[in-house]
Formats: structure tokens, sequence, C-alpha cells
């Protein structure tokens, strides 16, 4: 018997964009049906995103429009309307540490409510009252002393351990994306660390198991996600990005924001040895001052300074960990970005590491649509990854937890052992 079909809905709020991929589900199948994508401008002559700000939201009614006219252009693609999303949040307020649980097997053999009792026991971290906990990521599991195991259920033991990577979040910015999207009409199922779904749509299997770290270049800020054995090792998100780089543009060559933007990314280079000597490139003057053309080099120049140091204030998070030692596969960039000429010999020559740049979204089924995209653009990938981390991730529980939700988990796991104790 064929199962349902289900519709489904990845929302990407960005610090410079806001984009939509509607997609239908079969089982573990999945058709991109329509999408929508909308860029975020500056306002004036402010030097990061209106709406955002270091990837957290500071406009609401901006980015609630928005995400209006985002989800309007999916749904004409799509010929359907859209209720509910999982949607997207980022910014340098996300932090992540690993944990560790212990419980003890009562009866034996490990049951799934032994393995939900271990990953609640792991997620009991001393949080102030304004932080919640957004994803507890299990790395592996360790049953009376053999580690290494990716599911216990079934096996025999007494002593049950979780090791995971726990990744929290500012109760205010996440209410605040919740806000712009309940303004835009919509039921949000589930929000999702941004880096996090970008790895499902540009990252292999085969790179998660044997080792690999996401660079996750965005406007607002630049996230390090590293993987090793299929599961989250380490994460960092640091709060410069693309916007900031744009702000040296435009005080450099005394340009308008919008315009210095714009020449980042037309004539833009991560590399200046990269750009020919004699390469000129126009810039528009403020105030109605003349353009003037200047070499293009001294634009590849104060790109080359602000992004240099944004990789290695990473990188140096990276090492301090240690955790370069898992990165048998070297580098994958993702984010607006990563389109930048020359940045992938930036990031090779900063860490040393191999580097493959995430550019296309290729689609691993298409047959459900009328008109079926082989191909995605990149700019799509917070939102299409978004869509394959609920298929991946079907049956736990997204949405972001306040402390009421935390003591009703804790309650209902207590009368789920009261009651198998008096049926046992």
């Amino acid at each position: 018997m064929a199962r349902r079909e289900e519709l489904l809905v990845g929302l990407d709020v960005g610090a410079a964009k806001v984009a939509v991929v509607v997609g239908k589900s079969n089982g573990d199948d999945l058709a991109v049906l329509g999408r929508g994508f909308l860029p975020l401008g500056t306002v004036g002559s402010a030097p990061l995103l209106a709406a955002q700000r270091r990837g957290t939201v500071v406009d609401l009614k901006a980015t609630t429009e928005a995400i209006v006219k985002a989800v309007h252009e999916a749904e004409l693609g799509a010929n359907c309307g859209i209720l509910s999303v999982l949607a997207s949040i980022g910014g340098a307020h996300v932090r992540s540490v690993n944990s560790h649980g212990v419980v003890a097997i009562k009866r034996g053999e490990v049951r799934p409510e032994d393995v939900e009792r271990v990953l609640e026991a792991a997620r009991a971290l001393a949080l102030p009252d304004d932080r919640q906990v957004l994803h507890v990521l299990p790395q592996d599991y360790v049953l009376d002393g053999q580690e290494g195991i990716l599911d216990p259920t079934g096996m025999s033991g007494i002593r049950l351990e979780a090791r995971v990577h726990v990744v929290t979040a500012s109760v205010t910015a996440a209410h605040n994306v919740l806000a712009c999207c309940q303004g835009a009409g919509l039921d949000v199922v589930g929000l999702v660390w941004a880096p996090l779904a970008t790895a499902e749509a540009v990252l292999t299997q085969e790179e998660k198991e044997l080792g690999v770290a996401l660079l996750d270049f965005g406007a607002g800020t630049t996230d390090v996600l590293v993987f090793d054995r299929g599961a989250p090792r380490f994460s960092f998100s640091l709060g410069l990005g693309g916007a900031v780089v744009t702000s040296d543009v435009a005080h450099g060559l005394q340009t308008p924001f919008h315009e210095a933007e714009h020449l980042k990314v037309s004539q833009g280079c991560a590399v200046r040895d990269l750009v020919g000597a004699h390469e000129r490139v126009e810039v528009p003057g403020v105030g109605g001052r003349p353009p003037r053309l200047v070499p293009r080099s001294e634009l590849a120049w104060m790109i080359e300074a602000r992004v240099e140091e944004i990789v290695q204030l990473v990188w140096d998070e990276v090492r301090k960990v240690e955790a370069d030692r898992y990165l048998n596969c070297g580098v994958v960039l993702a984010g607006g970005g990563a389109a930048l000429p020359g940045l992938d010999v930036l990031v090779q020559r900063v860490t040393g590491q191999q580097v493959r740049v995430a550019k296309d979204l290729v689609l691993a089924s298409d047959d459900l649509s009328e008109d079926p995209p082989a191909v995605l653009d990149g700019i799509y990938a917070g939102a299409l990854g978004l869509l394959r981390f609920h298929l991946r991730s079907r049956g736990e529980e997204l949405v972001p937890q306040t402390s009421a939700h935390r003591v009703f988990r804790v309650v209902k796991s207590y009368l789920r052992e009261f009651v198998s104790a008096l049926r046992a």
C-alpha cells in the first residue's frame, strides 16, 4: 500500500534573504514543487541589513513582510496554500556544547523510553533563563562500557550513556522568529539551526562519516559545523559575515552601501593575486559625486583582508578544541558568501585543508513535479535542507523548548515508566 504523500515547507530566514521551498514527501523521497526568494536590502546608509543584525531579527515588520512575499511566490509555483512551515534560526546568539548523560537500565534491555531518558539527562544543562535548548544531537551511546553504539535499542545492559551535541539559542531571538512567522499567518512546526539545515542540503553522508567541516558564510554570521562518524562534533557561530565586508568596501571606496554590495558580488574577489594588474572597476560616488575608476585589485585587497580575518577567527576556534583532527574530507563552503571568487583558495591557504564549494543543489527526486528543476540554486540550500532534516528527524520534537515544555517532558517520561512497571 502506497504511503500518503506529505506537503512540507521550509522557510529559511537569513540576514540577507528569505527563501522558501515547498516539497512533497512520499516515504523518504522528496520532490520540490515550488520555491520563493526575496533578498533583504539596506535602509538609508545603515551598514548592516535592516531586518537582521548579526543574523538576529531586529525589525519584525520588515522580516514579516519579506516572509509574506517569499511565501506567496512559493505558493504560486506550487499551486497551493501554505499554512505551516519548518523555519530556520541563526545568529551569533546560538551556542553549542558537547554533553553527556547516564541512566540505569531497569529491565535489562534498552527500550525506546530508556533512550529518551538518557537524552533527557544529557540535555539537563544549567542554562540561564534567557536561553533554551534548540537541539540535542546524539553522537553515540555507551552501554556497559561498550562505546560507539549508534542505536542501543534492544541491546542488553544495565548502564546506558549518551554523548550528545547540544545547541542552545536565545529565547528572545527564537520568539522573534516565531513572531515574524505568526505575523505572516504561518504556524511554525519547529525551529532548526540554519547551518544544520544547510548541512543536510550540501554535505554527503560519506563526508559526514569520514569527517568534514561546513563553513557557512552568511551576511550576518559565519558558522562552522564539524561532522565525524555521521554526527556533529563541534560548532561555532561568529557574528561577522558578508555585511561587514560590504561595509569595508563602502567606507574604503566611499560609495553607497547598496553599490558596495553590487561591486562585491559582481567584481569582487577574495584573493587579490587572482586579479589582473590592469583591471579597473567603476565606483559610483556618494551624494551626486561623479563615478570614478579604481583598480580592481584595490577592491580585492579590501575584501581579502576582511574575509581572511573572518576565516582565521573561525579556524582558531576549530583548532582550539582540536576539531581539525576529524577533517579527512576537508572543508565545504556554503552560504551566500561561498559564491565569492577565490574564497576556496583563501580558505585552503588559511586552513591547509582541501576545499569544496557547494553551489547548485542536485535534487534526489523530481518526478512528482510538473516542471521539475533537476538542479536547485544554492541560495535555497537552507530551505531545502530544512525539508530533508524534517524527513530524517521525523518523530523527534523540533519545537523550541520552554521551561514548561521541559517539565512536561520529564513528567511524561516518569508516567511512561510508571505505566510500564504496572504492566510488567
